[in-house]
């Protein structure tokens, strides 16, 4: 973008970019910078992750959209779970307006029948029960985390 002029044709590349590659975390990151940098909808000089409301709750709800399908398309791209957290944080809305969303790639926790289809699904489930103060449930998360779903960052869960 040329000196605050964005454009469709830009958040349209960022599209092109995701369709082509729904893990391209750069085109995620674009995409967050034109959507809610964009003078007209955005007050200037604002932290990226902090509530903005001048944003306008019909875009803050389009990208929460976009970003559930493409999430549903790979459930395991930590990019575009990031970029549902990002969004949510824009618009000033709790992690658990997507809880039933995040338990959709989930089943059966715990059990031995266990399956969880995205272990990022699993992370942002330890904000929501933790913020809901289901703390065993937050637990159990981030247990499943360490001993099954993401054992590499085992060290991360448990702290």
């Amino acid at each position: 973008t040329e000196l605050g002029m964005w454009n469709i044709t830009e958040l349209a590349a960022t599209q092109n970019l995701i369709e082509d590659d729904v893990r391209n975390n750069s085109a995620w990151a674009h995409r967050f910078f034109l959507v809610f940098s964009d003078p007209s909808v955005a007050t200037p000089d604002l932290p990226a992750t902090m509530h903005d409301p001048k944003i306008p709750r019909s875009l803050i709800d389009r990208e929460v959209d976009y970003a559930k399908e493409k999430i549903a398309l790979a459930p395991q791209n930590q990019s575009s779970w990031n970029y549902l957290r990002g969004v949510l944080a824009k618009g000033g809305r709790d992690l658990s307006n997507v809880r039933d969303f995040s338990e959709s790639f989930i089943s059966n926790l715990g059990a031995d029948s266990e399956d969880v289809k995205s272990s990022h699904a699993l992370d942002l489930l330890v904000d929501v029960y933790h913020q809901a103060g289901d703390i065993s449930k937050a637990i159990l998360c981030l247990q499943r985390l360490w001993e099954k779903w993401d054992p590499v960052r085992e060290g991360y869960w448990k702290y």
